[in-house]
Formats: structure tokens, sequence, C-alpha cells
């Protein structure tokens, strides 16, 4: 995902360098500003790569999620429980249901089961090992606050855990934790079960908690410093 910013970047930059150039500006001073802004935004992405990193690949999920299933798909949601509040990465409401998705962009070998309650990251043929928590335990949290704010749509809630296609999945993981080019098989899978009446009024209810988002955020961030 890296890489793609980077190619974004340098994209934008000859664009601009050449838009300069036929504009009048000399072309060694065009040159120079490019230099200056191509460093300066590179700067700030490797100073911000891990969250550049994780909103390119939920913008990417997103994306193929919103295609494949023609359904709403919000990213980005902030829910308030009666004890938590929590920040849901994508939530798709499909005919399938409602997917509550948890984005990973971690690379390498994914190892774990569904009651683990750490995974571990393999790379480099195992000789480095980093400790994840399980995603699908934290992504159980962000569903029993939607069941607690809308119980009446609780046997919609789908776990889903979505990791991006330079993972590879152990054989241990469960079939609701896959990559991005699996979500289309995944989608296929699942049953029928939510009517376009119950999409919207589900809809409605969600995009209407956006009055307090602001809010809500600013109590998530503080309970993520008290973690700290």
């Amino acid at each position: 995902m890296f890489v793609i910013y980077i190619a974004i970047i340098v994209l934008g930059g000859l664009i601009l360098l050449i838009t300069l150039h036929f504009a009048g500006v000399d072309f060694k001073n065009a040159l120079w500003i490019y230099v200056f802004i191509l460093a300066a935004l590179l700067f700030i992405g490797r100073l911000f790569q891990n969250k550049l990193v994780g909103w390119i690949g939920e913008v990417y999920s997103a994306s193929c999620i919103r295609m494949i299933t023609g359904g709403v798909v919000l990213k980005d949601v902030y829910i308030e429980g009666s004890s938590n509040v929590v920040q849901i990465d994508i939530i798709a409401i499909t005919e399938k249901g409602v997917l509550v998705i948890e984005k990973k962009t971690m690379i390498g070998l994914i190892l774990g089961d569904e009651y683990q309650k750490q995974w571990t990251i393999s790379l480099k043929k195992g000789k480095l090992k980093y400790p994840m928590k399980n995603p699908l335990h934290q992504n159980y949290g962000h569903i029993k606050v939607l069941e607690e704010k809308f119980p009446e749509y609780k046997d919609f809630f789908i776990n889903l855990v979505v990791f991006g296609n330079n993972a590879k999945l152990g054989n241990k993981i469960p079939d609701n934790v896959i990559t991005d080019r699996q979500f289309f098989k995944y989608y296929r899978s699942l049953p029928n079960r939510m009517s376009s009446s119950l999409q919207e009024d589900f809809t409605s209810l969600l995009t209407g908690l956006s009055k307090n988002r602001e809010e809500v955020k600013r109590k998530h961030k503080n309970k993520i410093k008290q973690y700290k």
C-alpha cells in the first residue's frame, strides 16, 4: 500500500512539474519546487506510514465491497454504548445482512484460531514473529455495542475480518477471516436475509448517529489514551 502512495506522489509531482513548465516557470525553478514538495510529502508519508497504510487499505476494501455487494458501505463508524465507545472500520449494509468488518493491513503469515486471544504474524519463513490480538474477538466487542444500540437488528450482524492481499492466512484461521481477493467468494456463499426496506431503515438509523460523530470520536480517543 505504501508503494501505491509513493507512486501517486511521484506521478502527481511529475504532472505538477509539467504544468509549472508550461505555465512559464523556469524549468530549473520548477524542478526545485517539485523536489521540495516531493521531499515534504515523503517525509509526512513516512511519519504517518501506519495510519496512511491503514487508511488506504480501508478505502480499497470499502470500494471493492461496495462494488461487489451493491449495498451501503460506511467507513470509520463510531458507536457509543452504555459503557464503551467503539470505532468500526467498515459497515456494509447488504441483502446478506450487516457486515461488521475489521480491516487489517498486516503482511506475512497469519496464525491463530477462533478461540486464541493472541494470534501470530510470521515473517521471513518464521524467523520473525509478532503477536497480535485476535481480531475476531476485537470485532465481537464492536458487534455487542451494535446489538445494544440496535437490538431489533441483532440477527443481521456478521462478524468479518478482512486482511490485505499481502497476507497469507494459516490453516486454522476461521472462515470469516479472509483477504480482499476472497471477499467475492465469501459474500456469494452467504444467504440473502435482509430485505430492501430493512436495509434502508437500518441505514437511516446508522447515518443518524453522524450528528454526534465528533463528540463520540473524542470519547473514543480519550478511552484509548487511558489504556496507553
